[in-house]
């Protein structure tokens, strides 16, 4: 990936505080918004959820999940002007020492989401990224191959 790819992505997933995740399970599709974080080198997105919801159900019986990040501003200028970029890998509930250096990530970000981030009943969620595709200008799509699917 190019510097200024890089640079444009990155800043990107610094810009936007929510993504659409996309989870299945039995065939059944399901997409909500997650606040999430990117570690260094976007490798790592983490994200926070109740326990109890859905989508955490749905990662757990299927961790391939997809997330899209985008800059639209709902506008017909959309079309030509919006970078989206869909990450594609696999999930996991964190429960490793590493769960407080992501939450710190993820809090960083996100401040205001301390007292969900820290309950108990919340668990904190990291996607590996296998794929990332990169949209830009309606039509230009770039693929960068992260791990072998």
């Amino acid at each position: 990936m190019s510097d200024d790819l890089k640079a444009r992505v990155m800043n990107l997933l610094d810009d936007q505080i929510t993504a659409v995740l996309s989870t299945s399970n039995q065939g059944k599709s399901y997409s909500c918004l997650v606040s999430f974080a990117v570690t260094e080198g976007f490798r790592d997105i983490v994200f926070a959820t109740k326990r109890e919801r859905l989508k955490y159900r749905n990662m757990i019986a299927n961790p391939s999940v997809s997330i899209l990040i985008d800059n639209r501003e709902n506008k017909p200028s959309d079309f030509r002007k919006t970078t989206s970029v869909t990450i594609v890998g696999s999930v996991e509930d964190i429960r490793t020492k590493d769960m407080v250096r992501l939450s710190r990530i993820l809090l960083e970000k996100h401040p205001y989401l301390r007292e969900f981030v820290e309950s108990p009943d919340t668990a904190m969620m990291r996607v590996f990224a296998n794929k990332i595709y990169i949209v830009d200008e309606f039509e230009d799509v770039k693929i960068i191959s992260i791990k072998d699917d």
